[in-house]
């Protein structure tokens, strides 16, 4: 099973800036300090984001997170007119991740995988489902939301 939360979305960010932005507004809503977001690109430019790396990082260890973003088959992402997917990942605070997979919703996304099997352990979330379970482990101070 992947470490992963996967968002089909209709379109890559075109720039660092833009998914900087999305992950600002995601934290804003939830009344919390925007992240710090930084772009790891690979040796030859990339085609949009495809291929990067966004790393988040928040003001401790466990909140961390980084983001990828690929083209993929629609087999793959579940949705026919979606043919990429930013994958979130973390070895710290899945609820700082549930956030920055929020943002990615603003790429045309309208669904999550939960192929980490992490926050409470559903396979998916609208955005919805998913600011709940947000809400719910902001009220009850748990940054990792496992089963």
């Amino acid at each position: 099973m992947s470490n992963s939360i996967f968002v089909p979305v209709h379109r890559l960010p075109a720039s660092q800036d833009e998914v900087r932005q999305a992950v600002f507004r995601a934290f804003e809503r939830f009344g919390l300090t925007p992240p710090d977001v930084q772009l790891h690109e690979p040796t030859s430019p990339p085609k949009a984001m495809a291929d990067s790396i966004v790393t988040v990082r928040g003001n401790d260890v466990q909140k961390h997170c980084w983001v990828s973003f690929g083209e993929y088959p629609t087999e793959l992402t579940g949705a026919d007119a979606a043919t990429h997917m930013g994958d979130v990942t973390t070895r710290g605070s899945w609820l700082f991740a549930a956030i920055v997979v929020m943002a990615l919703f603003e790429f045309g996304g309208s669904i999550a995988f939960n192929d980490s099997g992490e926050l409470d352990g559903r396979s998916e979330y609208d955005a919805e489902a998913l600011r709940r379970v947000i809400d719910a482990g902001l009220i009850a101070g748990n940054p990792y939301l496992a089963r």
